[in-house]
């Protein structure tokens, strides 16, 4: 079975350029998630750091939450 990666020895780590119209695409898509997996745990940093300065300032909200009403 042939090998899929191109290169061999030292250079193997380095990924070469996308060459077909779907290895563009897959390049594109990737790179997307990427930077929106980054934002969105940016996002979950901050609020967590923002709950947590919360909770640790001893505030509790004005009312307690309601229970679910149950059909009887």
């Amino acid at each position: 079975m042939p090998r899929k990666d191109k290169t061999s020895g030292f250079f193997r780590e380095l990924a070469q350029a996308p060459c077909t119209a779907q290895e563009r695409t897959d390049a594109a898509v990737k790179l997307i998630r990427e930077t929106e997996a980054e934002t969105r745990a940016d996002l979950t940093a901050q609020l967590r750091a923002a709950r947590i300065a919360h909770e640790g300032t001893g505030a509790v909200s004005a009312a307690p939450p309601a229970k679910a009403k149950t059909r009887g």
